[in-house]
């Protein structure tokens, strides 16, 4: 059996106390070397994931606008389903032109994550072999999606989903027109 022994503790000697006071400091020291080693990764990641998306982005434009046809079918499958409560009409026309450039644009402006102009959102639609009959197609574009007013509303410089989030912040210019010149008499 053992015996407990009463002796004091001898104190630590100034030595030793320096001595752990300089191992502290420089573990604190490369502690916070390590944690702005991990805050400069953490930014260095978040500035790749943004510079990969809007690489994905160009070339999801690039694949709808036909860039290069094998990529342009491919993408065709990825493009995000229309739900089937979408732009619900008493009467459904399937084949009806507005009917078919709701769907689509749905499918484009929900892949895209922002707000698209009539014109963007047309020439996607020329990829995906969408024709609008009509002597100007971009203005019947623009009609038919400012007419489904429950489905699509107008922000940011460009036509969004109502009640949908925008996912992809993008800072569109605002288009200013220039006065008209008085005519002459």
């Amino acid at each position: 059996m053992q015996q407990s022994t009463n002796r004091p503790q001898a104190r630590p000697t100034h030595a030793a106390l320096v001595s752990i006071d300089r191992q502290v400091a420089t573990l604190e020291k490369r502690r916070e070397e390590m944690r702005a080693e991990m805050a400069r990764l953490e930014a260095e990641t978040r500035q790749v994931d943004v510079d990969l998306k809007h690489l994905r982005d160009a070339k999801r434009s690039l694949s709808l606008l036909g860039a290069n046809p094998d990529d342009r079918r491919n993408h065709l499958d990825e493009l995000p389903d229309v739900p089937e409560d979408f732009a619900k009409r008493r009467i459904q026309r399937p084949d009806a032109q507005a009917w078919q450039v709701r769907q689509q644009a749905y499918r484009i402006l929900k892949d895209q994550g922002h707000p698209l102009s009539r014109i963007e959102i047309y020439d996607r639609l020329k990829a995906l072999g969408v024709e609008i009959d009509h002597p100007t197609p971009a203005k019947r574009l623009g009609r038919i999606l400012t007419d489904a007013k429950e489905e699509f509303v107008y922000r940011d410089n460009g036509y969004w989903i109502a009640g949908e989030p925008i996912t992809v912040a993008v800072e569109r210019p605002k288009r200013f027109r220039t006065r008209r010149k008085p005519k002459e008499i």
